[in-house]
């Protein structure tokens, strides 16, 4: 199976529960189907998004600087920018 096949799966199981809770097919008490169940997708996305933004801001965070790969690439450019004049190429 595939990873797309597996994440449709999921995603086809997780909201045809979430359709049998909202249109009183399961027996939940009745204070989770009125009130919570309707924005469970809701607080799904505030989630997955809270989860995002934090793992982004961790990673800048602990984001690694490379000195040798920055004089490796100013050293490529340097090389580009002569083998362009050597072709007759204007650089400005």
């Amino acid at each position: 199976m595939t990873r797309a096949q597996r994440i449709a799966t999921t995603f086809t199981i997780a909201a045809g529960t979430w359709l049998l809770g909202l249109f009183g097919l399961l027996p939940l008490p009745e204070t989770i189907q009125s009130q919570i169940w309707p924005v469970l997708p809701l607080l799904f996305v505030v989630a997955l998004g809270s989860y995002a933004f934090i793992n982004v801001g961790y990673n800048l965070l602990v984001f690694r600087e490379c000195p040798e790969a920055f004089h490796e690439l100013m050293q490529e450019i340097q090389e580009a920018k002569h083998d362009l004049r050597a072709k007759s190429v204007d650089i400005a």
